[in-house]
């Protein structure tokens, strides 16, 4: 691995990652899911450098791009997405901004460090590498193409078909033992192209384009957003309530710095990471496909209380999972093809792409979890006050 590569590889704020779980608490469910988010993004930095290199960029943007790969998850707390809706409650941040202020040295998330320490900003300048630019390549959104004149690069780590999620379906998909998220990535190497300092692919690589938006649906409702891991995640998120904690101090932890913690402490806390550490879950009381249309914008803690009340439990004891933000995740997906000279959509010929977009990655729109003594009152509270 050349410079500067190697040394924000050594860099605590990346070696943190080699003990925070690609996959959170899915282990609990795909007990080979123990890889961690640096084998991941050390993935990421290789597919980036290979598409860059079959785009024929230049070397400054093609270390860009392996930068940007193995820095963008290093704003992720311990369990990697678990915690995210957490920390975004007590600070307005997802993990790219966290990222981003790690970078530019607004937060120093590792502290206490054993000899001689270099910070990510100062690798950077020390090489001629401009960290606004790995931050605006790590933070693009298609939404808002701030980037520069070069929108591709953010694409190829943040696009709707990045090298992020190229590395994740495969490796992910390999770890669970899931075939769902097998991909023909040499063909994507093969097909992808710029047009006007967008990303495009041929329209001859359409049925792997079509085949990365299958695998990553099916991914997402049978793994990344598994019952039993959700649960488990809704624990983890429902026992940090009753511990006063400085988010920023949350990233960083790794996942046993965190279990620790949690086993360490007193009451509902102490007792959920005991129940983590031997996968003594809750259990999935009630939930409903569908919710009426005058429960859309129900408060999901005023829910809990009540079904509480309802039951003569404590509250800790009961969850509600109301995933309202994860409904339009495929929604927005789409791809730039060339075709006949011209740039089509990959949604307007293809119908299963078409299809993938109205799909939503759970099978319910509310959730109510309890502990397994409590399922039967739960489960009547939840259908008195929910229908």
């Amino acid at each position: 691995m050349e410079e500067p590569l190697l040394s924000i590889l050594e860099s605590p704020e990346v070696q943190r990652m080699s003990n925070v779980r690609q996959l959170g608490l899915n282990y609990l469910v795909f007990p080979g899911a123990n890889h961690t988010r640096l084998e991941h993004s050390l993935g990421v930095s290789h597919i980036a450098g290979v598409l860059g290199n079959n785009l024929n960029l230049d070397i400054y943007e093609i270390n860009l791009l392996k930068i940007s790969g193995l820095l963008h998850d290093i704003g992720h707390p311990p369990f990697s997405h678990a915690l995210e809706d957490y920390i975004y409650e007590r600070t307005g941040l997802r993990h790219e901004d966290i990222g981003a202020k790690i970078i530019f040295g607004d937060i120093d998330i590792i502290g206490e460090y054993p000899g001689k320490r270099r910070f990510i900003g100062e690798i950077l300048e020390e090489y001629s590498i401009d960290s606004k630019d790995i931050v605006n390549i790590i933070r693009f959104n298609k939404k808002n193409m701030g980037f520069n004149e070069h929108n591709y690069l953010g694409e190829i780590i943040s696009g709707d078909l990045d090298a992020d999620q190229l590395d994740y379906l495969l490796r992910d998909s390999h770890y669970t033992g899931v075939a769902y998220g097998i991909i023909d990535i040499q063909r994507i190497y093969n097909t992808i192209g710029l047009y006007e300092n967008e990303i495009v692919f041929d329209i001859k690589g359409k049925e792997a384009l079509e085949g990365v938006m299958v695998a990553r649906a099916l991914m997402y409702s049978s793994v990344y957003f598994h019952k039993t891991a959700r649960i488990a995640e809704l624990m983890i998120c429902k026992a940090l309530n009753y511990i006063k904690m400085d988010p920023f101090k949350l990233v960083s932890m790794n996942d046993s710095e965190l279990l620790s913690m949690l086993i360490n402490s007193n009451g509902f806390a102490r007792e959920i990471g005991l129940r983590i550490k031997y996968r003594n879950l809750f259990k999935r009381a009630y939930y409903l496909e569908e919710l009426p249309e005058d429960l859309k914008k129900i408060d999901p803690k005023r829910i809990e209380r009540e079904i509480a009340e309802e039951s003569g439990i404590p509250q800790e004891y009961v969850i509600v999972d109301f995933p309202v933000n994860e409904t339009s995740r495929f929604s927005g997906l789409d791809l730039n093809l060339t075709k006949n000279g011209k740039i089509v959509k990959l949604s307007e010929e293809s119908r299963i792409v078409k299809a993938i977009r109205s799909r939503r990655p759970y099978d319910y729109e509310i959730m109510v979890v309890t502990e397994k003594d409590f399922v039967e009152k739960v489960k009547k509270a939840s259908k008195r006050i929910l229908i």
